[in-house]
């Protein structure tokens, strides 16, 4: 019988070490990543930008505003202070809920706490959303997958970026002979980011057959991070190792969660193309 739990231990020191030989660290208050002393790789979040079209702030606001300018400089400013609340909701949770996480499998690493501001809304809003999370948390015991980490410090020089999942499992095929890797990500937007339209546009090339909403964005997210990790366990005893698939944990307001499955042949995609090409310079 295979030990997940001895393996995830090997698997984070062998991740561990080729960080430290690529000088890859994560500075938590600049959100800033350096990898062979450069400062200049992006994101995955960066990296997603070149698949679809950008929200069009500055005609938006203009054409909601019936073409005032100071109208859409105010409805401007209104739409960054409601980025900022749902960014300030959304950091308490995901940290609330990887202590959670880390504490129910022993402690192992201390967590980061980030940088949040959340009114009394907020905090009623987000004590949902923890609730939805720890339920979701639940579910994932059931299926018997070993947590391999959180927020883990992913780079590769020659893929070109970097970047940091919020959860990466292992588990079992369905003949129970073989294991690979899982990865899931809980997200906190509003439902409507991830409804299509009738204005809903279509992502770029090869993704075109899929929606420019956040949960489109979303698709391509977790198979990069996992296109990541494969990478930076090349040359190692894992390096056989697959990705089985990505799962987005929608967590509501109502202490409720959905489940998206990202499609394979997105992640067939992801893992397959050469993302250098299309990375914005």
């Amino acid at each position: 019988m295979i030990d997940l739990k001895s393996v995830a231990s090997e698997i984070r020191e062998i991740v561990s070490e080729r960080q430290k030989s690529l000088g890859l660290v994560f500075e938590e208050d600049k959100h800033v990543y350096t990898m062979n002393g450069k400062k200049n790789y992006p994101s995955v979040s960066k990296v997603l930008k070149s698949f679809y079209r950008e929200f069009p702030l500055e005609e938006a606001a203009l054409k909601k505003a019936g073409g005032n300018p100071q109208e859409a400089e105010r409805l401007k400013e209104e739409w960054a202070a409601a980025g900022t609340y749902s960014t300030n909701l959304g950091s308490r949770v995901h940290y609330i809920l990887e202590k959670t996480l880390i504490e129910n499998n022993g402690g192992y690493k201390e967590v980061r706490q980030p940088i949040f501001d959340c009114d009394i809304t907020q905090l009623m809003k987000s004590d949902n959303m923890i609730f939805a999370g720890k339920r979701y948390l639940e579910l994932m015991e059931s299926r018997n997958v070993e947590l391999l980490d959180t927020e883990m410090v992913l780079g590769d020089p020659e893929l070109g970026y970097v970047g940091q999942p919020d959860k990466v499992w292992l588990t079992m095929n369905k003949s129970g002979d073989e294991f690979g890797l899982l990865i899931t990500d809980w997200k906190t937007n509003k439902k409507k980011n991830f409804q299509e339209t009738s204005y809903t546009d279509r992502m770029y090339e090869p993704f075109e057959k899929y929606p420019n909403t956040a949960l489109g964005h979303y698709y391509l997210q977790l198979p990069l991070y996992g296109k990541l990790l494969l990478k930076m366990l090349e040359g190692t005893k894992y390096e056989n190792i697959k990705l089985y698939g990505c799962i987005i944990s929608h967590l509501q307001e109502d202490t409720f969660f959905e489940e998206y499955r990202v499609p394979k042949e997105v992640i067939d995609t992801v893992l397959e193309m050469d993302v250098k090409k299309y990375i914005k310079k």
